[in-house]
């Protein structure tokens, strides 16, 4: 069910804060940063159309995600997931300047769960999992399968579980970039979620609320999202970040966070392009792991692609070849 839904022109002006505290800060280390979060408007953004919808994933998903869709006339989609814990607001002018790029893409970001406008629910399983399971019924709803996948580092990690999950939902994957590496498995489950369960004054989500990617979610969210915050019970929220953070901390040792090795050679995707900013010093997102995962996935490439232009000249042919329009 689609509870709100808009379209208009985007302004090319007011769109992206410099800064924004549901982004991790070590993506602010590498070039990939302008390119996704601080995205400047390209030629052409202030002209797209954009659909705002709210859906509601009820009763398969109890959830409701936000999603922007750029082009939504287009027939060849394009679904992006934001990297980090970030969302539309900080990650949505990377895929507006795709949209501007290529007008028979439509191009679909998403806030994931617990994140931007989208609803909250910690599940029982871990955060990445539940991602996954929540994209997959918002497909199926918005009847785009098979699509193009566009992850960026944690966002990568949903749509390989989506693939290895509901493998016909997925026509090629663009990973950009892989995160793996004993570092990144130290580092990120720390800055997502232990430190959540190791901070003994959150008691009660009252205190939750006071941290600063709550505090940015409300913001966003208004009465309406405090009401569905304070409605969750502080020891499930505290169990989810527990369970999230071990989970990628399990795969210190594996090519990539978030799936065995095994389990990236079983994936089926028809293509995998996994990009990468070149940059040889990137303890989140080392090279050698994205080399290991070309001979893990079926089908896969890598390529450099320091900034847009190069992103563009990679990914836009891939995803015309490997994505079939839709009827």
């Amino acid at each position: 069910m689609t509870e709100a839904t808009t379209s208009e022109a985007v302004s090319a002006e007011g769109e992206e804060a410099e800064e924004d505290v549901t982004l991790f800060k070590g993506a602010s280390n590498n070039s990939y940063y302008d390119v996704y979060f601080n995205a400047v408007p390209e030629p052409g953004v202030s002209d797209l159309e954009c659909e705002k919808l709210t859906v509601d994933l009820r009763p398969e998903r109890d959830v409701t995600l936000y999603l922007e869709i750029y082009n939504p006339q287009a027939k060849i989609p394009l679904i992006v997931t934001p990297g980090g814990m970030g969302e539309i607001d900080g990650f949505g002018g990377f895929a507006r300047n795709v949209a501007a790029a290529a007008p028979d893409l439509k191009v679909i970001i998403w806030d994931r769960r617990n994140m931007g406008r989208s609803g909250i629910n910690f599940g029982s399983d871990p955060l990445t999992v539940e991602e996954a399971e929540d994209l997959h019924v918002l497909m199926d709803r918005l009847g785009v399968a098979p699509a193009a996948f566009y992850g960026m580092s944690s966002g990568a990690r949903s749509n390989m579980v989506l693939a290895e999950r509901y493998p016909s939902d997925v026509a090629a994957f663009i990973i950009a970039p892989m995160t793996g590496g004993p570092l990144a498995a130290e580092q990120l489950p720390q800055e997502y979620y232990l430190k959540y369960v190791q901070d003994e004054s959150l008691t009660s989500m009252e205190a939750v609320v006071e941290t600063p990617l709550w505090a940015a979610y409300l913001e966003r969210n208004g009465e309406a999202g405090r009401e569905e915050l304070m409605r969750q019970d502080v020891s499930e929220f505290l169990a989810a970040m527990q369970r999230a953070g071990e989970h990628l901390q399990s795969f210190a040792q594996k090519t990539t966070l978030g799936m065995t090795d095994e389990q990236l050679a079983a994936l089926t995707v028809p293509a995998t392009l996994i990009l990468h900013h070149g940059q040889e010093v990137d303890y989140l997102h080392p090279i050698p792991n994205s080399r290991a995962a070309t001979t893990l996935l079926q089908n896969s490439t890598l390529e450099f692609a320091p900034t847009l232009q190069p992103i563009l000249d990679a990914m836009l042919p891939f995803v015309r070849k490997h994505t079939p329009p839709l009827d």
